[in-house]
């Protein structure tokens, strides 16, 4: 959607740790800089119809961010993340985002060969950490968008 750069030229300050070019260091500071910002915009993995947000993350920073820190925590989704229930969800996860997040960070974990999660034990697993937000957190505004397109797995 090139929020980021919209949000840049319209002046704000935007921490995006995955830039190209950016060293190891680089990466891990400005995802410590999103768990403080003021505004967190990020998707989510699948979405269940009665509006729970099921994710998979990696170093855990994106949904760290969503459950607390920053205040407000703006949420977009395409319908293709809709799922019937957790179950569904999860099963989203690990047959269509894992698989197509590794193929676009270009890690070569086993489900990007078998289309589908293996429950690798990969140094560079994506899928390490596991979140459902039932609700909204206590300290943290939530707002979700569900776009009426695909967007992202």
């Amino acid at each position: 959607m090139n929020l980021s750069e919209a949000l840049q030229k319209r002046g704000n300050i935007v921490y995006d740790h995955g830039r190209a070019g950016l060293s190891k260091e680089e990466t891990l500071e400005i995802r410590y800089k999103e768990l403080n910002s003021d505004v967190l915009l990020t998707s989510s993995n699948a979405i269940t119809v009665d509006g729970q947000l099921v994710n998979k993350d990696g170093a855990g920073n994106r949904v760290a961010s969503m459950i607390f820190g920053p205040r407000k925590v703006i949420v977009i989704v395409g319908t293709n993340k809709i799922a019937d229930n957790i179950e569904a969800a999860l099963e989203r996860i690990e047959m269509i985002a894992a698989p197509m997040n590794n193929k676009r960070l270009n890690i070569s974990n086993p489900c990007v060969k078998t289309g589908q999660c293996v429950d690798c034990s990969s140094d560079s697993r994506i899928c390490n950490i596991t979140t459902i937000i039932h609700k909204r957190p206590v300290s943290t505004e939530v707002s979700v968008f569900i776009i009426g397109e695909e967007l992202g797995y």
